[in-house]
C-alpha cells in the first residue's frame, strides 16, 4: 500500500476464472441467442436463395414466371431448415441450462418468442391483405 514520494496506491485483484470455462458458457450463450434471431430471417433468405436456383436452372422445366412455381421444393426446403434450426436451438439451450441454470436461457428464449410471435403476425397479416384485396378485385 505505499509508494513512492508518501503516496499511497493500492493495487485491486480480481479472481480471473479459467478462461476455456468462461468461452466455452459465453460461446453457448452467443449461440443460443444467434439461433434464436435467426428463426424468421433464416428461411426467409434460404426460400429466396432457393426460388433464385430453381427459377434459374428450371429442373422441371416449368414455368418460371407463376407465382406458384416450385411451391413444394420451396416449402419442403424451408420448413426442413426451419426443423433443423428448432433442433439446434433446443440442443444449445439444454446445454446451456445444464451449464448455467434456468436464468442463463432467459434472453434467446425471449428472442425466440418475440420472432415466432412476430413472424406469425406477418403471416396473418398477409393473409388479412390478400382477403382484402380479393374482396377488392371480386367487387369490381
Amino acid at each position: 500500500m505505499g509508494g513512492e514520494g508518501g503516496t499511497m496506491t493500492a493495487t485491486i485483484e480480481t479472481p480471473v476464472a479459467d478462461s476455456s470455462e468462461t468461452q466455452g458458457r459465453d460461446s453457448l450463450t452467443f449461440w443460443a441467442v444467434l439461433l434464436s434471431s435467426a428463426i424468421v430471417p433464416l428461411p426467409i433468405v434460404a426460400g429466396a436463395g432457393l426460388e433464385a436456383i430453381f427459377d434459374s436452372l428450371n429442373p422441371a422445366n416449368i414455368d418460371v414466371r407463376q407465382p406458384l412455381a416450385y411451391l413444394r421444393e420451396l416449402l419442403g426446403y424451408g420448413f426442413g431448415l426451419l426443423a433443423l434450426l428448432l433442433l439446434a436451438i433446443t440442443v444449445v439451450c439444454a446445454l446451456l441450462y445444464k451449464q448455467r441454470g434456468p436464468r442463463a436461457l432467459v434472453l434467446p428464449i425471449t428472442i425466440a418468442v418475440t420472432q415466432v410471435v412476430l413472424g406469425l403476425s406477418i403471416l396473418y397479416l398477409n393473409g388479412v391483405v390478400e382477403g382484402i384485396e380479393a374482396a377488392y378485385v371480386a367487387g369490381q
